[in-house]
């Protein structure tokens, strides 16, 4: 994606006055996006006894809304460079809105699939704006304020979902029961729609890019060999079919990259350019992105299955109790913000140790309470790991995008946005996996817990070592 100035249209020079509002209706639309991708994590066990499903169809709601998300959201980016990125965005949330009113309206658990694919799709349109929009709404001087507030709705997000299908399952809102974690959603996308409407400014590439077709179809292929066995294996006990099918997604990437830079190196427009992976401290930071939203994704996932399943605890105390991670997140993500352009990596490194030791109380704990295992033995974990992701959430995607040459940003962009979205949907999928092969194996519920979370303490160790790469401050290209 190429960016323009942070200028008025037809104001040469003039900032745009209402970049703030816009930047606010923006970000309520990536909250909901990220919201939507675990919400349906607490909901899960009252959708399945209303539906009938299993585990593995449960999975599917999970990662059908983030595999229509993440196979498209490079596309969306594209087509916003293209056709203009307030068009795409207003779009977007258009079909995400209503694809959360079908989700509500579901009456079978294929029906409600299907419903979550195309509300992925929608997302797909509409979040890879959002950092397009800072790049060239906002001067470079206020970008970090502008990301950091884009990475504090990402930390926060994660949260938020338990606690919010919690408040809406647990009190039966409206009598809708599961239904209205969807149908929230409406309200909020058609005062998204209004806003972004009253304070978006239209911007498109002074070029407008060719979309890469054949880069679309190769990379989606890639991404299904991976995550298709992944959700199913589990659930099928994992049939010798799932190791070469996942095999054969090696390949395919490999295809896609070689493709990706001929078409750069004769002077086309890539949907990735391979010129991005260049950089040491790029890629780098793309390994700690995968490290941390996987990880944080599958916490929550373990955590609400564990709780609801094997301690009998309540969606609403579900989400009552991982009220401490955003505490803790709001405690520091403050100052990350203010201290990222002068000790950025050395906050990011504080986070990491942070929330690596956040895992290893999680563990402790659930091995010390046993069958006594509530609320206030998981409070100390989730308020360190909510301080140690309010280090890293706000200035992470900062320091990676800084680290980009600028004509390379937009671009950039889209990758990071990709790398978060589908980073989550390979948390859920390989730490779900994990935790329900544990639990079918010993039929210990709390044991299969403690070893699905170990993911998350060896992620968050590696996220640690990467961090050495990234550049100490975030550089300002």
């Amino acid at each position: 994606m190429t960016v323009q100035n942070a200028t008025v249209p037809g104001q040469s020079g003039a900032v745009d006055p209402r970049r703030w509002g816009a930047l606010a209706i923006v970000l309520m639309a990536v909250f909901m996006d990220l919201v939507d991708i675990t919400v349906v994590m607490v909901a899960a066990p009252v959708i399945q006894a209303d539906l009938g499903a299993g585990n593995a169809a449960v999975q599917w709601i999970i990662a059908a809304y983030a595999l229509g998300l993440g196979l498209l959201l490079i596309t969306g980016g594209r087509l916003g460079d293209v056709f203009g990125r307030k068009r795409l965005f207003l779009a977007g949330v258009a079909g995400f809105t209503a694809a959360s009113a079908a989700c509500g309206l579901a009456q079978s658990i294929g029906m409600l699939i299907a419903a979550r694919a195309v509300q992925g799709a929608a997302a797909a349109m509409m979040v890879p704006q959002v950092l397009a929009t800072i790049q060239v709404v906002f001067p470079r001087e206020e970008r970090p304020k502008a990301l950091g507030l884009y990475g504090m709705v990402n930390g926060l997000a994660a949260a938020a979902a338990p606690i919010v299908a919690g408040l809406l399952v647990g009190n039966d809102v409206f009598g809708l029961a599961w239904r209205s974690v969807f149908w929230v959603n409406v309200p909020i996308g058609a005062a998204t729609l209004v806003g972004a409407a009253a304070l978006m400014r239209e911007s498109r590439s002074p070029r407008p890019p060719r979309l890469d077709l054949p880069g679309v179809v190769l990379v989606t292929a890639a991404l299904l060999l991976v995550l298709y066995p992944l959700i199913q294996g589990a659930e099928l006990g994992w049939p010798v079919w799932v190791w070469p099918v996942m095999g054969a997604a090696v390949p395919v990437f490999a295809v896609f990259a070689w493709l990706q830079a001929r078409r750069e190196r004769g002077g086309g427009q890539p949907l990735v350019p391979m010129s991005l992976f260049r950089s040491r401290s790029f890629v780098a930071g793309l390994a700690v992105t995968v490290a941390m939203f996987s990880s944080i994704t599958a916490l929550f996932l373990v955590l609400t299955l564990q709780l609801q399943q094997g301690h009998g605890f309540s969606a609403l105390r579900v989400g009552l109790t991982f009220l401490a991670w955003p505490v803790g997140l709001a405690v520091t993500s403050g100052l990350a913000v203010r201290l990222a352009a002068t000790a950025g990596r050395r906050l990011l490194a504080v986070g990491a140790v942070a929330l690596t030791a956040a895992m290893l109380l999680l563990i402790g704990a659930i091995a010390m309470a046993g069958d006594d295992l509530g609320a206030p033995h998981l409070l100390p974990g989730l308020l360190l790991g909510g301080t140690g992701f309010g280090l890293v959430a706000p200035i992470l995607v900062d320091i990676v995008l800084s680290a980009v040459p600028a004509e390379d940003a937009g671009a950039a962009s889209g990758v990071v946005n990709t790398v978060i979205q589908v980073a989550g949907a390979t948390g859920v999928a390989v730490v779900g996996a994990l935790f329900t092969t544990l639990l079918a194996d010993s039929g210990d519920i709390d044991h299969a817990a403690r070893w699905a979370l170990g993911y998350t303490v060896a992620a968050f160790a590696v996220g640690l070592a990467l961090v050495r790469a990234l550049p100490s401050r975030a550089r300002r290209q």
